[in-house]
């Protein structure tokens, strides 16, 4: 079995090793997804707060949609960032 690791091509052929390497990246999966919550629950915090707190300029846009032949109408705040 070939895998990258640093831009390397390496080849493992010893069935355990492989095994061990689904483990780790079932791990390492595992982790990264519960530190994304962790990041999304912070982010959620940080919005809220702005929304009560900052003070919005609000300017209403329009973008271009990915077909490209409408557009979207947005509100967005240009201190904070946020949309509505």
């Amino acid at each position: 079995m070939d895998i990258i690791i640093n831009n390397c091509v390496v080849c493992i052929e010893d069935i355990h090793d492989i095994i061990s390497l689904k483990k780790q990246t079932y791990r390492q999966i595992v982790n990264l997804k519960e530190e994304l919550k962790e990041r999304e629950e912070e982010l959620k915090k940080v919005e809220t707060y702005l929304l009560y707190n900052c003070h919005h300029n609000w300017v209403t846009d329009s973008i271009d949609n990915m077909n490209g032949r409408q557009c979207t109408i947005i509100k967005y705040c240009t201190e904070c960032e946020l949309t509505v």
